[in-house]
């Protein structure tokens, strides 16, 4: 091939300067192919993994296949979540291979540059880009387990049974979603997970933190929990109920008609479990007073078939809370004395779950008093496992329990605890602070709430209906 071009450059050579003169005609290197950058460039026909693919098992290979044969330039840029592959080559002719180390729950976007991939005639394929997700690894290790198949109290109602069942049978498979309601009981951060995610979450919690207030201890306008219409329509529309208790009590006897100066927390507080559990002591008339209406309450419910999973006494040990200032023996007293009070009132609707903080073995009320062992979590940083806890609290109750976040500020992304191995029965972000972008995203909500590995409210059976 030939140039009507001149061609002129000035060189040095061992010091000596010379003129390389034009010409008319220069004819190029040997080896040359005329037909440089020209045809059709390669396109893509085929991908593995297939674009778009979900929930798939780890690879330690990407291969893309193209319409004729290729070559794969020295220098590559083969791009995966922004790093260069460890290294590319082709195969069979026309295939190009990037070799990956990828890992479970995690989103690969792969960006295959040019001029990476070139035919014969330096025509080069254009960038091509694509995504797969690796699928969810549960590590969950049953062999510590040996679950307690029946619950605590042998006259439960038989839809306590069957949610109780159902929670073994999902156990170290899935984790059930939940919310919390409003003081003043309502479905209102229910129903913004479902309009955020299109999911509602299983279980939604209650608490009866003004039980003195309320009818009919007190006369509130604003706090009315003989009223069960929320928890009723959660129910019928087939959640499940959990019920917390922040037991207010008045801070000294000359308090008792005072109703503000009544708290939970130890602030200012003499109340405490020793002299509530003694009899003819103020505090034992005053818990027995509270625990007649709470029986009503939680009965009330039972007549209406509804299965409460029933979480008073919460981080005992932690010693913020009255129930928790005496020391670990008095505060097991106080779980059992709650706890027979409740059977022997003919509540028989209630799934036990106690709170622990992973270090507080001695403050266990015993396998015979707990169906349910929680742990209440509000340091954990960036959705990661908590496998830390899960030992500590797997310890305590020597595997014969399941295991739940029964609170938590950030939420473990459901792809972390099964990695982890701490496959939760439950999680619960405590209240709407810790549904915001600070704790959780409405990104993450999506994520998580439509996982196959959580359980929505959609998702429960009908328990023997």
């Amino acid at each position: 091939m030939k140039h009507k071009t001149c061609i002129c450059a000035f060189f040095a050579l061992l010091g000596t300067a010379g003129l390389l003169s034009c010409h008319d005609e220069v004819t190029e290197a040997p080896g040359y192919d005329p037909t440089y950058g020209t045809g059709t460039a390669p396109s893509v026909v085929s991908v593995f993994p297939e674009p778009g693919s979900a929930d798939i098992d780890t690879v330690s290979r990407i291969v893309v296949t193209y319409d004729m044969p290729i070559y794969v330039a020295p220098v590559h840029s083969v791009k995966i979540n922004e790093v260069y592959a460890d290294s590319a080559y082709v195969e069979d002719g026309n295939k190009m291979v990037a070799v990956v180390h990828t890992v479970g729950n995690t989103t690969y976007n792969v960006t295959i540059k040019s001029p990476t991939v070139r035919n014969a005639t330096y025509a080069f394929a254009r960038d091509y880009q694509f995504s797969f997700t690796t699928r969810i690894y549960n590590n969950f290790d049953p062999s510590p387990f040996t679950l307690d198949t029946e619950l605590t109290n042998p006259d439960a109602t038989p839809k306590t049974k069957a949610v109780y069942a159902y929670l073994l049978s999902q156990f170290g498979k899935a984790t059930l979603s939940a919310t919390m309601s409003d003081p003043a009981w309502d479905n209102t951060l229910a129903e913004q997970v479902f309009n955020t995610t299109g999911r509602y979450p299983a279980i939604h919690t209650y608490d009866y933190i003004f039980l003195r207030w309320s009818r009919p201890m007190g006369n509130a306008n604003w706090i009315d929990y003989t009223d069960t219409t929320p928890v009723e329509q959660w129910a019928a529309a087939g959640g499940l109920v959990s019920v917390g208790w922040h037991w207010n009590v008045p801070k000294t006897e000359a308090d008792r008609n005072n109703i503000d100066n009544y708290a939970f927390y130890v602030d200012g507080n003499t109340f405490g479990a020793r002299n509530a559990l003694r009899a003819g002591r103020w505090e034992n008339e005053q818990i027995n007073e509270d625990l007649a209406v709470m029986a009503s309450h939680l009965r009330g419910l039972q007549d209406k078939d509804i299965t409460v999973l029933f979480r008073p006494l919460h981080e005992a040990s932690g010693k913020w809370f009255w129930w928790g200032t005496d020391g670990a023996a008095q505060y097991k007293k106080l779980w059992q004395y709650v706890y027979n009070y409740m059977k022997e009132a003919g509540v028989n609707n209630l799934i036990w779950v106690w709170t622990s903080q992973g270090d507080d073995a001695n403050w266990y009320p015993g396998a015979e008093y707990v169906d349910i062992v929680g742990c209440d979590l509000y340091d954990t940083e960036n959705h990661a496992s908590r496998r830390d806890k899960w030992d500590q609290l797997l310890a305590i109750t020597k595997g014969r329990k399941m295991l739940t976040l029964s609170e938590c500020g950030q939420i473990p992304e459901i792809g972390n605890t099964f990695a982890g191995g701490d496959v939760w029965s439950w999680f619960m972000p405590w209240n709407d602070v810790y549904m915001t972008d600070a704790y959780n995203t409405a990104d993450f909500f999506v994520r998580q709430m439509n996982s196959p590995y959580v359980i929505t409210r959609d998702e429960l059976p009908a328990f023997g209906e």
